[in-house]
């Protein structure tokens, strides 16, 4: 005889398998677009001739995106609806992977890094929809699981990025660093420039293939989820969403988890450079730290509801990572490399369990919530900087005492943030609820 959740287990597969499929796509494209970040931080690097610091302008200027357009995409999805949204994110996210094909001709920084704030922008649309839609497509209690399966989804998108793109942009790049050394002037610009075309045909492929997904999303269905606009809806919201204390600490705590994931996922090269390993070993070292988070999602998916609620796998992921920054730090060579990848496991777990604990009792909210969480992923954008410049003071460890700061913020929102139902600064008549 089955059991309750089994049972709903089988309807929730047969009424929302197809949804979530395409769902599970979207986040396909968030991963490989977001991950490209980690070969194109080298990539300019050399293309370029930037320092480290200056590189971290790649990530800025994507994540970035996600600040400026969280709350406008918000704005125009109550407008045009969820699914209007959805294509027209794909678009304009298109729109910013053409425009590296012009950057890649007249080799400047600038047009590269508008080609991808307009992908961040596109992003920032595309994810102000997909997450929430997918929190609310079933039990608050499963949400968690649910996320660990786009958090798949999107990580396999990462592998394909780094097999099929990182070969291409990278390709005999040791060998390029030490003829480089040895070329002056025309040569040497002859060289940087056609290194730099190599991204032509990729973001070509790219370009055509958001086209396409935009126009099958246009003429499928999906199924509806709760509307912020319900009178039921209205009736029970607080007269703020900054009433929220556990979405306030949800931001901070997922601005923290965001910036551990840059610095880890898209850092990890020049680390195992520092640490003595050449370009093309430290290329691996990506492709590695993606499979150990492809681990730490399917585990998510095992393990979430049925074994551990949401706040305990992220509480015990981040005292995890904590054991990770501090064994990073106190070794060297491969083994802190290791305990580097290793925070991947960690952070498979950060994205999945903050967004259900940050918009529980939401209900009114959800859109702007969404928006402030994808806000949150401008730690994408500053914490690396930070990250780079602290090793530039310090040496290349420095940096992973922030990594130990942020786990430890994001070990208090799991065992006590999100628990905060009201601010105890305000007087009782303000903190409208039943709490």
């Amino acid at each position: 005889m089955q059991t309750p959740n089994l049972k709903f287990i089988a309807q929730f597969m047969k009424n929302y398998i197809f949804p979530l499929l395409i769902i599970g796509v979207l986040f396909g494209v968030f991963g490989f677009a977001a991950w490209l970040n980690s070969i194109l931080v080298p990539f300019f690097q050399i293309t370029l001739q930037l320092s480290t610091v200056q590189t971290t302008l790649v990530t800025f200027a994507f994540f970035i995106a996600y600040v400026v357009m969280a709350l406008p995409s918000a704005w125009l999805l109550k407008k045009v609806g969820f699914k209007s949204g959805l294509v027209m994110g794909l678009v304009v996210l298109a729109l910013g992977s053409l425009l590296f094909i012009p950057a890649a001709y007249s080799r400047t920084y600038g047009v590269f890094l508008a080609a991808l704030f307009v992908m961040g922008s596109g992003q920032a649309l595309l994810q102000t929809a997909a997450n929430p839609y997918v929190t609310l497509l079933g039990p608050m209690e499963s949400a968690g699981q649910r996320n660990s399966f786009m958090g798949l989804c999107n990580k396999l998108a990462g592998i394909v990025s780094q097999r099929f793109v990182g070969p291409i942009l990278l390709l005999n790049a040791d060998v390029l660093l030490l003829r480089l050394k040895k070329v002056t002037g025309a040569e040497k610009e002859t060289i940087l420039t056609e290194m730099s075309l190599r991204v032509i045909s990729p973001y070509w492929i790219i370009t055509i293939f958001l086209i396409l997904l935009a126009i099958v999303i246009y003429f499928i269905k999906l199924p509806p989820v709760a509307d912020d606009d319900s009178e039921e809806i209205q009736q029970g919201k607080k007269s703020s969403i900054w009433l929220y204390p556990n979405l306030v600490l949800g931001v901070l705590a997922l601005f923290c988890a965001e910036g551990i994931e840059s610095i880890t996922s898209y850092y990890i090269i020049p680390y195992g450079q520092s640490m003595g390993f050449s370009t093309a070993s430290s290329q691996v070292f990506v492709d590695y730290i993606i499979y150990i988070m492809l681990a730490g999602y399917f585990c998510g998916m095992v393990l979430i509801p049925k074994y551990f609620l949401q706040r305990t796998a992220l509480a015990l992921s981040s005292i995890l990572g904590i054991c990770f920054a501090i064994g990073a730090i106190t070794t060297s060579g491969i083994f802190s490399v290791s305990c580097v990848m290793g925070m991947g496991f960690c952070n498979a777990f950060n994205w999945p369990c903050i967004w259900p604990l940050a918009i529980d009792g939401l209900s009114g909210y959800i859109k702007t919530a969404s928006a402030m969480l994808i806000m949150a992923i401008a730690g994408d954008a500053v914490l690396p900087i930070l990250y780079a410049q602290l090793n530039d003071w310090g040496g290349v460890k420095t940096g992973l005492y922030l990594i130990f700061i942020l786990y430890v913020v994001i070990l208090y929102y799991a065992v006590y943030g999100h628990k905060i139902k009201a601010w105890k600064f305000l007087r009782p008549q303000k903190a409208i609820g039943n709490y």
